[in-house]
Formats: structure tokens, sequence, C-alpha cells
């Protein structure tokens, strides 16, 4: 049996993205892996603000009228939700192994 932690995770993540930047790639999208891979190292210092900062990113996505900004947003955006996500995926195994 292999033990995963989430933090293996979110490093295997961000070094996904890494290799995903390449010269061959517009700088537009060379810049969403970056954002991605910011604001998830930004975010796994924090594990319990990872809600709010959805929502408040998701606030800040209602109100921009830029398109540069609004890029970014979704950018922070998917990688947050995809945090989330594996956030929930490791409660879950931590109750079932525990028995909850």
């Amino acid at each position: 049996m292999v033990i995963v932690t989430l933090q293996q995770v979110i490093d295997e993540r961000i070094s996904f993205l890494r290799e995903q930047i390449n010269t061959t790639n517009k700088p537009e999208v060379n810049s969403t892996f970056q954002i991605q891979i910011d604001a998830i190292r930004s975010a796994a210092q924090d594990l319990e603000n990872v809600e709010a900062l959805i929502k408040r990113k998701k606030e800040l996505l209602k109100n921009s009228k830029d398109i540069k900004e609004t890029d970014s947003l979704l950018a922070e955006l998917e990688a947050l939700e995809w945090l989330q996500a594996q956030i929930a995926v490791f409660a879950l195994d931590n109750n079932e192994a525990i028995g909850i």
C-alpha cells in the first residue's frame, strides 16, 4: 500500500504545471500556468482558508472589467478549485481510514 500525502500531490501538480511552461507556448499560456503555480503555492500555506479565498476570487471576478484581470482570476480559480478538490479527497480518505 502506497501512502501519498496532500503535500506530495500538491508538489506533483506544481511540477506538472512547470513542465507545461515552454517557449513554444504563447506568453499568455505560460503566464496562466505560472499564475496557477503561484496560487497553489500560496493557498497551500493556509489550507483552512482555501474556500474563503475561492469565494473572494469569485467576487472579484464578478466585478472585473479588465480582460487580463479576468483571465488571471480564472486561472487562479481553476488552481484553487483543484486544490479544494484534493483537500476534499484527502479528508474523505482520512475519515475512512479512522472509521468515520
